[in-house]
């Protein structure tokens, strides 16, 4: 080889590197699904893998093929409609949110599997923006990682919640409709509407008056609760722990579940329902041994309620003293 073939051979090398450097963002996203995903390939591998100015980088590493044992990759194939389905919400919900959705196939695409050192699937990576001067690779550039496990393919809440957080922005997700969830919870209000309109609506003299009393309560409870802070700030009804479990109470005392809501709404009806009852049941009663059993174990009842109370606030503030 003569020295101009070199010569040329080193220019070509140079404008292609160039050419890699400022990749397009046009180029990029043009090559999108419907739902925003891109398809990594050994075509686009090295020019995607050096990322685009100002935006973060979502990679899932999955396969679609058996290993050498012939099994294959629930996860990876559970978790694909739920990357599927937080790409499309992003896209539609925070179009301006600079982020890249990526899916990369090791079955395909070998040199990802070198460059990661990846002995494991499936992964899902998140690259934070390039920063300008400074050499970028997902071979070498740090990165987020999100944790995979058997419940993060039941629900698209958690993945959704990682990526919020990195984000920093606010991604809400539509459940698929549960009709199993649904039944059951309509068979127990059909219950309990019947038990009450049977048992204890005859009880009640002044039903309109009991009606509107319980409207104000309702709407008294929901301005004490924190319901606008929630409402204000775009926090989720429902979240889950990392082991995809429901969770009640969120930790600290600037952060509100809209499931807290409730959840405090609740005790606090019951508290003050107790209480009444406690005063009132005396008097609705000649029984003085009935009464003194029935007060006892209201009493009893609101102290336990009243513990559990404390118990809940104590999630939320550990170093609160008093106790039970």
């Amino acid at each position: 080889m003569n020295l101009g073939q070199i010569w040329f051979l080193w220019v070509t090398i140079l404008l292609q590197e160039v050419s890699y450097a400022f990749l397009d963002a046009s180029e990029v996203l043009s090559l999108e699904d419907s739902n925003g995903v891109i398809r990594v390939t050994e075509d686009n591998y090295k020019e995607l893998s050096q990322g685009l100015p100002d935006y973060y980088a979502v990679l899932f590493i999955t396969t679609s093929k058996s290993n050498k044992q012939g099994l294959i990759c629930d996860m990876c194939n559970g978790f694909d409609p739920i990357f599927q389905k937080v790409s499309a919400a992003t896209h539609q919900q925070v179009p301006d949110s600079k982020v890249l959705f990526l899916k990369v196939d090791v079955s395909e695409n070998n040199k990802l599997v070198q460059d990661l050192g990846l002995t494991t699937i499936p992964h899902v990576l998140i690259f934070p923006p390039p920063e300008e001067g400074e050499p970028f690779s997902w071979q070498k550039s740090a990165f987020y990682q999100y944790e995979m496990s058997a419940n993060s393919v039941k629900t698209p809440l958690h993945f959704a919640d990682f990526l919020a957080k990195v984000l920093k922005v606010y991604i809400g997700i539509n459940e698929d409709f549960e009709y199993r969830e649904f039944a059951l919870y309509f068979a127990v209000f059909v219950v309990a509407f019947s038990l009450f309109k049977r048992k204890v609506l005859p009880l009640i003299p002044n039903k309109a008056k009991f009606f509107c009393m319980l409207l104000s309560f309702g709407i008294l409870m929901l301005s004490i609760t924190g319901y606008k802070f929630t409402q204000m700030n775009s926090i989720p009804f429902i979240a889950r722990d990392p082991k995809g479990q429901i969770m009640y109470f969120s930790g600290g005392m600037g952060w509100q579940f809209g499931i807290e809501i409730f959840t405090v709404s609740m005790m606090y009806i019951a508290m003050g329902a107790l209480t009444v009852f406690l005063i009132v049941s005396p008097k609705s009663t000649q029984e003085s041994n009935g009464a003194s059993l029935r007060t006892t174990v209201i009493a009893c009842v609101i102290c336990y309620t009243f513990c559990y109370f404390i118990g809940c606030f104590k999630i939320k503030n550990p170093e609160y003293p008093f106790a039970y």
